[in-house]
């Protein structure tokens, strides 16, 4: 193949990588997951906000690079699936291109266009291009520091171009690499190892490149001081990486099973076993199916067998070499010959640079790669080990490149023109049918079976997703409840992105285990089951009006009465009642007037050290007996109050657990800041109502 050609087909596949990655950007993943909503609108907000810095605390510690990037297109396109996705879309087409250069220079364009392509369509790409994770900008700069280093090294001495630049290039990616993912501080592992391997098999070529490769770990250890330096300062911040390494964790205690499964569940990640999460695959699944597994471990064995043979060269000539000198010192006296200047008598050190050096590399790189999946948590993760991803398709095409430089023996007998078409016939179908094994699974994997699975639809809010949807068809529809656990605001953040720019919906966020909103009269029912006490206080609109698991009701109850007790903040308490017989004590609230709330900012989670991230406004509710003396008690709010409207009315259910024998003769209940601990007085001054409760007599 010409490298026109080739140029011509990666510039084809390309566009089609990048069609694949931006078709249904926004509704496939099939909603928000809470770390693609944190990783934008909190820490890449931080860029916008003006908080530079080089790592951010939030959620476990993330570097800052790709927040860089993607601030810019949230300011370019707002919070939408453009300005959160869009950046991971482009950077994932991009390792394409660059997957092609780096397989041309490590063996040749049949590799690099067979494990571009394999990349292009295969689901490992798909999910993490089409996600907004910092993940997808790691394979990028590995892809051209690794691209740089083999430009330098495969420079000539003729060459009258000084190969410092390439040198400083891939130390200028090596060293941005640091700011994106943990996992990107295996790269210059990968080329340490390299560099031994080098000296061991081609000392020449090494002395004459040790200086190059000395200056690039130089200018990498100068880029990468700056994080190195912040994260001794704040060692908490890489909680995330402790959290993870529960397998290294436990072989320090002496326990190496965990460790022993993950091994062979990773090194297996390639035919039998991959990733567990619903977030990122299809559990369980490998990364290639049967055909392209069988590519890809003949393609570990080519790679295995190259790197050893150089080895194995100069362990024989080593051996020769001391044999000779063996037999001389019969005749003469050894010690009065110089030292050799080389290891190794200089007609055994021509090794050729590809493809004993590439097949080394290639092998190292993708050792080094899945490595992290060995001793962290979940084993074979697809985030984990996305260090080796390029490497695991350039590893499936090396059987091709294989077959392309054979000696075709025959062609002596035959002729050389049937033979090489023969030839070409046998690798453009074995590159054909790598291709389509990969196609034809994947892609129905990624666009049709994971995004239609429950639980990928429930970890993404596709739900949610439906109920926007709906809201954005029915403009009518401007006052509703939506139920869910209010386990932070992401479920809230979710919907305000889907809705239309202009609607004027106002959701109000309750959970339907303690509470049932009365006004507004109409809820989406679906997540989590509605309370025991209210589940026959709804009725089903007319059309049963459903948004994927949720259903559009109407609730019967009706505004209980009682004197109106309103807090300074505009809530106001209008009814009360204690159930002897379930222990469970009701509390009814109306929104008297826009509610005055403490700020509510959006805190990433797990919150940086120090942070607080929880409520700022709770109801208590204690049982107290007849001296006084605390019972029970329980306090929550399970109503969203930053999301309630003047005139809005709910019920909630207190469920204080009461000692055995124990006789609660007095309610005492009210509002307070979590935070704080201060309680929010009464318009007349009082911290906390009570309610006598009746004898059992």
């Amino acid at each position: 193949m010409t490298n026109r050609h080739a140029k011509i087909l990666i510039i084809i596949l390309t566009f089609l990588a990048f069609a694949l990655r931006l078709w249904n950007l926004g509704g496939i993943p099939p909603g928000w997951r809470d770390d693609e909503l944190i990783n934008s609108l909190v820490i890449s907000q931080r860029v916008l906000d003006g908080q530079w810095a080089v790592y951010y605390a939030d959620a476990s510690g993330h570097e800052a690079l790709y927040h860089v990037l993607n601030a810019a297109m949230l300011g370019l396109f707002g919070a939408n699936w453009v300005g959160i996705r869009l950046l991971s879309a482009i950077l994932g087409t991009l390792t394409v291109p660059l997957t092609w250069l780096l397989g041309r220079k490590l063996f040749n364009n049949t590799v690099g266009l067979l494990a571009a392509a394999g990349l292009a369509f295969s689901f490992w790409s798909l999910m993490y291009s089409r996600i907004g994770l910092r993940h997808i900008l790691m394979p990028l700069l590995t892809l051209l520091a690794f691209y740089f280093f083999w430009r330098a090294l495969k420079r000539r001495p003729t060459d009258h171009r000084s190969p410092i630049a390439d040198y400083g290039l891939a130390a200028l990616f090596m060293g941005l690499g640091f700011y994106t993912y943990f996992a990107s501080r295996g790269v210059p592992l990968i080329l340490l190892a390299f560099t031994v391997y080098l000296a061991l098999v081609d000392w020449p070529l090494f002395r004459r490149k040790w200086r190059g490769i000395g200056v690039m770990f130089a200018v990498t250890a100068v880029l990468a001081l700056p994080l190195f330096l912040t994260l001794q300062q704040q060692p908490e911040s890489e909680a995330r990486v402790a959290e993870l390494a529960v397998p290294l964790i436990e072989a320090r205690k002496g326990n190496f099973e965990p460790l022993q499964r993950h091994v062979i569940a990773t090194l297996g990640m390639a035919h039998a076993d991959g990733d567990d999460e619903w977030l990122y695959n299809i559990p369980h699944r490998p990364v290639f199916g049967p055909v392209a597994a069988i590519f890809f471990w003949a393609g570990v064995a080519i790679a295995a067998w190259y790197a050893l043979k150089g080895v194995l060269r100069i362990a024989y000539c080593v051996l020769r070499k001391g044999g000779e000198m063996a037999r001389r010192d019969g005749i003469s006296l050894a010690q009065d010959r110089p030292a050799p200047s080389r290891p190794y008598p200089s007609p055994c050190h021509r090794v050729t640079l590809s493809p004993c050096h590439s097949s080394a590399f290639l092998l190292i790189w993708w050792l080094v790669g899945i490595s992290p999946g060995f001793i962290s948590v979940p084993p074979a993760s697809l985030g984990h080990t996305i260090l080796a991803q390029s490497a695991f398709f350039m590893l499936a095409a090396l059987p091709v490149w294989r077959l392309e430089i054979g000696n075709w023996r025959l062609r002596a007998v035959y002729g050389k023109s049937p033979i090489s078409n023969l030839q070409s016939l046998i690798i453009t179908g074995l590159g054909l049918l790598l291709l389509l094994s990969i196609v034809t699974r994947d892609l129905p994997d990624y666009f049709v079976e994971w995004p239609g699975r429950g639980m990928v639809r429930f970890l993404y809010r596709a739900d949610i997703q439906d109920v926007a949807d709906y809201l954005n068809a029915h403009p009518e529809v401007t006052d509703v409840g939506i139920t869910g656990l209010l386990a932070g605001p992401w479920d809230k953040v979710a919907l305000e992105i889907d809705l239309a720019g202009d609607t004027a919906v106002s959701p109000r966020w309750y959970n339907p285990q303690r509470a049932i909103l009365l006004n507004p009269p109409l809820s989406f029912r679906g997540y989590p089951d509605v309370a025991e006490a209210y589940e026959n206080a709804f009725r089903q609109v007319a059309g049963g009006d459903r948004a994927g698991y949720y259903s559009l009701a109407q609730v019967k109850e009706v505004r209980p009465s009682g004197k109106q007790i309103c807090f300074q903040n505009g809530l106001c308490l209008i009814s009360t009642d204690y159930d002897r017989e379930t222990g469970r004590l009701e509390l009814g609230f109306a929104a008297a007037r826009e509610l005055d709330l403490p700020p509510n900012p959006l805190i990433s989670n797990p919150p940086p050290p120090g942070v607080y991230s929880g409520p700022r406004l709770l109801a208590f509710g204690q049982l107290l007996d007849a001296d006084g003396a605390f019972l029970a008690g329980d306090d929550g709010l399970w109503v969203d109050p930053y999301t309630l409207r003047p005139g809005d009315v709910f019920l909630q259910q207190h469920w204080p657990q009461l000692p055995e024998g124990a006789e609660p003769a007095t309610v005492v209940f009210g509002l307070y800041d979590p935070l704080t601990g201060q309680r929010i007085l009464t318009e007349d001054g009082r911290d906390h109502l009570r309610l006598e409760i009746e004898s059992a007599d």
